[in-house]
C-alpha cells in the first residue's frame, strides 16, 4: 500500500483554500505565532488637474505631483484632453483620481 502523503490545505468557513504545515506528525497549524497588527488607516483619493507641453504621460505626472498625496498607492486616468494651435497638438491636460493611504490617529484616552 502506497504512502499517504500530509494534508497541505485547508479549508475556510467561506470556502477558500489556504495552505498549511505540518508540525513534526501533528495537526496542521495555520498562521500560529502571526500578530501582526496593521496600523489603523484608510484609503483617500483626492482628484488632480495637470499639464505639460511634453505628452499625455507627463500630464499625468505632474497631475499626480500637484495632488495633496505624499505617497499615492494608485492614479485613475478620468480625462486626456489637448491643445490644438493649427497644426498639431501644444499642450497635454490630465485630470486623475489619486490614492493615497492616510493613517488614522489613536482615539484620546480618557
Amino acid at each position: 500500500m502506497p504512502a499517504r502523503r500530509p494534508k497541505t490545505t485547508a479549508r475556510t468557513s467561506v470556502g477558500a483554500s489556504v495552505r498549511v504545515a505540518r508540525v513534526g506528525g501533528a495537526r496542521p497549524r495555520v498562521g500560529v505565532g502571526r500578530k501582526s497588527v496593521a496600523p489603523a488607516s484608510v484609503v483617500r483619493i483626492t482628484e488632480a488637474t495637470g499639464e505639460s507641453p511634453r505628452g499625455w504621460e507627463a500630464a499625468v505626472a505632474a497631475a499626480v505631483k500637484s495632488s495633496d498625496a505624499k505617497s499615492p498607492i494608485g492614479v485613475e486616468v478620468l480625462r486626456l484632453w489637448a491643445e490644438w494651435d493649427g497644426r498639431a497638438l501644444s499642450r497635454y491636460h490630465a485630470t486623475v483620481k489619486v490614492a493615497y493611504r492616510q493613517s488614522l490617529k489613536a482615539p484620546a484616552r480618557r
